[in-house]
């Protein structure tokens, strides 16, 4: 039986300081949570943040990428129910040019081996807490080449592998991880971009529902699932 629920649950939600964070943080006081760590590294925007709602929301300062701060935030965050791993970069890289190589890099510091320092790190207090989750907010381009942001796809591809070969893993703890896959998202990032897009209210919302159904794997938007269906690509484990 499900019970998943943000109810009464103490989430940590990493790039709170950007727009799908934001959306993110809305859903989920919406849905009662009763603490969220709201992480990034735009401290003068976690505090704007905050002030949202400033009885439910805790800013902290995470780079990914330094291990010391997210030491330093685990010694603060010791009743976390839920982790979301939603940090990430898309710099507009394919895999030639001069700066290809620091621009993938970047990609790969932040969008997987962030993740990989965070559920490591979270690891013990998550073991701890009963019905504890794992959100890895991911992408389509973890399934397939976007060419001009080839990089970037590349960063979430490892990422998702990541997610699927930690979930038997983590089972076994009583950990559930999740991958979020959306598509196009009315934001910043894509906004020279004509397509479908989502809106980041409905992403959000989306992204809540099929949480608390017991989603182990999540297609927030039309694009989405209208990829996964064309093309499924979750392969069985090879031990």
């Amino acid at each position: 039986m499900n019970t998943r629920t943000f109810e009464n649950k103490v989430v940590l939600l990493t790039g709170a300081d950007g727009e799908i964070g934001t959306a993110l943080i809305k859903e989920i006081i919406a849905r009662k949570a009763r603490k969220i760590y709201v992480t990034g590294i735009a401290l003068d925007r976690l505090d704007q943040v905050a002030s949202i709602f400033p009885n439910h929301l805790t800013p902290v300062f995470i780079d990914v990428t330094n291990e010391e701060t997210i030491r330093k935030a685990v010694e603060q965050c010791q009743d976390v129910d839920i982790l979301i791993n939603n940090a990430g970069v898309e710099l507009k890289s394919n895999f030639t040019g001069e700066q290809a190589g620091k621009k993938a890099l970047l990609e790969m510091q932040i969008n997987y081996i962030g993740i990989i320092h965070m559920v490591n790190s979270f690891l013990p207090i998550l073991q701890k807490r009963e019905g504890s989750s794992i959100l890895n907010i991911l992408s389509v381009g973890s399934h397939t080449v976007i060419r001009p942001i080839a990089t970037y796809c590349a960063s979430k591809t490892a990422a998702h592998l990541l997610t699927q070969s930690l979930r038997p893993e983590l089972a076994l703890l009583g950990i559930e991880i999740i991958g979020v896959y959306p598509g196009y998202v009315d934001s910043t990032m894509s906004a020279e971009i004509q397509t479908e897009k989502i809106s980041l209210v409905d992403l959000a919302q989306n992204i809540c529902v099929d949480f608390e159904k017991g989603l182990l794997d999540i297609f927030p938007d039309p694009m989405s699932k209208k990829l996964f269906e064309q093309f499924p690509i979750f392969m069985p484990q090879l031990d």
